[in-house]
């Protein structure tokens, strides 16, 4: 070796070893924005309804039976133990956050490790670990506790892993993909075509090119009796302890019979192009077009077949999906920015090594950085969650661990539902009509639930339903209804009216504000007769009468003290939909 080539190698390990660092720095960084992210980010109605059968299963409820859920259980009943009631509503909401964070924090790792060994280069493994996790589509919904997101986690460890283990060709990595496998199909439904599928083609593939005379170093599926038998241990494991807590009949109900009907019934979403990607290559396409670029060149080449397969099987789950809502599209994005970045290593390393700029090489793995800044920034237009703690707050400080809260989706999160169907999407609005007509507004009735979240699917809710919680409900804050009534102001004429009081109790009687402004000068009731100004007033269960004398202001009758009812005021819209792209509006 000549002295100029030493000090070229020497330049080249330095050059590399910063690049490594800042590579490593960047990592950390996506890390932390991820986590941020997911501690401020608006909630959806699917994580309260996974975050709430979580918490019903921690409190030793068994789903399908105790409670309706259309899930397969995976996701609420291995977490269930760290959902513990400690720390108040908010916190541990944002737990909930916390472990969908470790879930992608895991995956980072495992992508880091398997690129590694496949490529052998760090600095590509690096960027494997990072970029995934700063592609804005797929963020937006990734940092969302629900079964998509931690399947997509395990199901794509699993991939690299068996990636990986092609190199490695361990029983152990192969048992551990087995068992990834088998959980991704017990978080949810949708992997089992996937995950079916992909196994099924590496294991036929396998199978055919033995038989063709190749070499068993070729296989895409090592040690494919270990993997499989693993999947199948850990199904036939849930499926045994389900038996055992006597659930198999209410599941297999619940998750086969029922989710098959609801796919069938289930409202197809607007057009997916139109409403959710068109917006987002709108304002990102100067960096998702090369990721785009990078990821089909690294498919079509002939010496990667293996990472054609669950592509093709991501893009026809999508494609078979009814409800084409951007959480679908996670683990295809993730897939996606993962075949970019190894391929646009392969692209590096296929550059010219001579002279000074062969030196200089390793600093082409800086440039992908350059696409960070333009798609995290794509996040920083989802509504917070700010409103949201608030609800969960108050319905903290004023329900008992005996209280019920009604709700579409479980959005109380930690006190329990006003009935067995409590989460009301539109395809279960169809599957159960008679409930939802004749016995919904009934079991409301017998929960008394002193609190009612109100969202956006209560319009598709019977009238039956809209007539009992407009006559026994309040508003207490934006979005949020509690049992209570409110007198008319009146002007030179008495008014008189019947209430019906479902929960009896002691309910304060205070004025109550005048369009949302101070309240009114202290007005008189006559109650059953008897009258009452201002303080507190006994009532049983039953109809009772009111008189409301003229020149009175509106009145307040609630089982909450005045200090509830005092507004929060957030500068955002007070019903965020699933999926947001515009900024806040002003309240």
């Amino acid at each position: 070796m000549t002295a100029a080539s030493g000090e070229r190698s020497k330049a080249e390990r330095g050059i590399r070893l910063a690049v490594l660092v800042i590579l490593a720095a960047c990592t950390l960084g996506v890390l932390h924005s991820t986590w941020a992210f997911g501690q401020k980010r608006f909630f959806t109605v699917d994580e309260y309804q996974f975050g709430h059968a979580t918490w019903l299963v921690s409190q030793g409820s068994k789903p399908y039976v105790d409670f309706y859920e259309h899930h397969f259980p995976a996701s609420y009943v291995l977490h269930a133990p760290l959902l513990r009631d400690d720390g108040g509503f908010p916190e541990r909401a944002l737990r909930l956050r916390t472990i969908s964070f470790a879930y992608l924090a895991l995956l980072c790792g495992v992508l880091g490790v398997a690129t590694r060994t496949s490529t052998r280069n760090a600095c590509a493994a690096w960027l494997a670990a990072l970029l995934p996790l700063g592609f804005g589509f797929s963020l937006m919904s990734a940092v969302d506790y629900r079964a998509d997101t931690f399947a997509t986690c395990l199901w794509l460890s699993c991939l690299a892993l068996l990636d990986a283990n092609r190199i490695w060709r361990r029983r152990l990595v192969a048992l551990g993909c087995g068992a990834l496998a088998g959980l991704a199909i017990l978080m949810t439904q949708k992997m089992l075509l996937p995950v079916a599928l992909v196994l099924c083609v590496l294991l036929g593939r396998d199978r055919w090119r033995a038989r063709a005379g190749g070499s068993a170093g070729d296989a895409w599926l090592v040690r494919p009796e270990t993997v499989l038998a693993a999947t199948a241990g850990v199904l036939v494991l849930a499926l045994g302890i389900a038996g055992a807590l006597g659930l198999i009949p209410a599941a297999f109900q619940a998750t086969i019979l029922d989710a098959f009907q609801h796919e069938a019934v289930y409202p197809e979403a607007p057009a997916t192009l139109g409403q959710f990607v068109a917006p987002f290559w709108r304002d990102t396409w100067p960096s998702t077009l090369p990721i785009a670029v990078f990821a089909i060149g690294f498919l079509v080449s002939s010496s990667r077949g293996f990472w054609l397969v669950p592509a093709a099987a991501a893009v026809a789950a999508v494609a078979l999906a009814v409800a084409q809502y951007p959480y679908n599209y996670v683990f295809a994005c993730m897939l996606g920015v993962w075949c970019a970045v190894r391929g646009y290593a392969a692209a590096v390393e296929r550059l010219p090594d001579r002279g000074r700029l062969g030196s200089l090489r390793p600093l082409l793995y800086l440039l992908p950085l350059a696409l960070l800044p333009d798609q995290l920034g794509f996040l920083g237009r989802a509504s917070s969650n700010e409103q949201q703690m608030n609800m969960l707050r108050k319905i903290e400080a004023w329900t008992g661990e005996d209280d019920a809260v009604i709700d579409n989706a479980g959005g109380a999160l930690f006190r329990d539902h006003a009935s067995y169907y409590w989460y009301h999407g539109d395809a279960h609005q169809q599957m159960f009509a008679d409930y939802f007509e004749r016995e919904l507004a009934r079991d409301y009735r017998r929960s008394q639930a002193l609190f009612w979240i109100i969202d956006f699917r209560l319009k598709k809710l019977p009238a039956s339903v809209h007539e009992f919680l407009r006559r026994h409900y309040i508003s207490a804050d934006r979005g949020l209804y509690t049992l209570g009534f409110e007198t008319p102001r009146t002007g030179d004429e008495a008014r008189s009216l019947a209430i019906d009081v479902i929960r009896a109790g002691d309910y304060h009687v205070h004025p109550a504000p005048d369009d949302g402004s101070e309240p009114a000068a202290s007005g008189r009731l006559r109650i059953d007769g008897a009258w009452l100004s201002g303080g507190s007033v006994h009532l049983s269960a039953g109809e009772h009468a009111i008189v409301v004398p003229p020149h009175s202001p509106g009145m307040r009758l609630s089982l909450l003290p005045p200090a509830a009812f005092e507004r929060q005021v957030f500068g955002e819209r007070p019903y965020t939909p699933l999926f947001q792209y515009d900024p806040p509006e002003s309240p």
